[in-house]
């Protein structure tokens, strides 16, 4: 029972590290409620923000943006039961860095923004 039990563990917990062997993602969370998950962040071009998904750039309004969520990188390691509560919290969205630009105005979301690419550069 133990054994099965690791391996389920195993393939559940590899499956979004898998996923995210590339680095931290982002998420876009916009006014009208929808999301824009599993990003990159590339730029900004004007009034927009610049996204990469998978091999698609992809653009959204800065006015639209309500929140920006890094979601990091997330390492597992089966049979590390010391360390399960603390895993099972970051798989959760619990080490999530949460960006709220709801009380912003727009120049204050674009200076936001810029500052968040100071802060995480974009890959090359």
């Amino acid at each position: 029972m133990r054994v099965a039990s690791l391996v389920l563990w195993s393939l559940v917990l590899a499956a979004p590290a898998a996923a995210q062997a590339g680095g931290d993602r982002w998420q876009i969370t916009l006014e009208n409620g929808e999301y824009i998950w599993d990003i990159r962040l590339a730029r900004l071009a004007g009034d927009s923000l610049v996204y990469r998904q998978a091999d698609t750039l992809g653009k959204v309004a800065v006015a639209q943006v309500m929140e920006l969520r890094l979601i990091r990188k997330t390492t597992v390691h089966a049979g590390d039961s010391d360390r399960q509560a603390e895993t099972m919290a970051a798989l959760m969205g619990g080490s999530d860095e949460i960006f709220d630009f709801r009380t912003l105005d727009f120049a204050g979301r674009l200076r936001a923004i810029q500052q968040l690419f100071l802060l995480h550069p974009p890959a090359p």
